[in-house]
């Protein structure tokens, strides 16, 4: 390991400019020559500055009166828009449809009738109630010539006991 003595050392890493030392007495003469011409700071805060500073800030911060805000978008303009709209769709179903097929009675499936007439549980009063008696009237009882055998295998084959007995 090679020693490094100080004499043997040729450069720093510490430089002085060049005339510095020269310079160096004018340089705090005329600091000092500026020090004594001012000799007050450049700012100055006004008298009572802090006394009403509070104040001040108080007043900034205070919530102002709040300002009326138009919304772009309410519920009752959408609730309007939206009613002129589905009138809109109403009429033009109304006016423009073509379709002549009235709903009749034989427009209906036997089965659906059935199926309501079954799910519904209609009483056999309430079931009167719905036709008339010139309805009543034009109802034709259908033979087809079934013996009475013939009905009473059919009801022991295709309803149970219990059913038969509740009714």
């Amino acid at each position: 390991m090679k020693t490094n003595k100080i004499h043997n050392i040729k450069t720093t890493g510490f430089k002085v400019p060049k005339d510095y030392f020269n310079s160096l007495e004018d340089t705090i003469i005329s600091e000092v020559k500026l020090q004594e011409i001012l000799s007050e700071p450049g700012y100055k805060v006004p008298d009572n500055y802090f006394d009403s500073l509070e104040d001040k800030i108080i007043n900034i911060v205070k919530p102002q009166k709040e300002t009326k805000v138009i919304k772009l978008f309410t519920w009752r303009k959408a609730v309007y828009t939206m009613a002129v709209a589905a009138s809109l769709i109403l009429m033009i179903n109304i006016f423009f449809n073509n379709n002549t097929n009235n709903i009749t009675i034989e427009n209906i499936e036997t089965a659906s009738i059935e199926n309501y007439f079954l799910n519904e549980d209609l009483e056999p009063s309430e079931f009167a109630s719905l036709f008339t008696k010139e309805d009543l009237l034009d109802v034709r009882i259908i033979h087809d010539g079934y013996s009475s055998e013939t009905l009473e295998d059919y009801i022991f084959d295709n309803l149970e006991i219990e059913d038969i007995i509740t009714k």
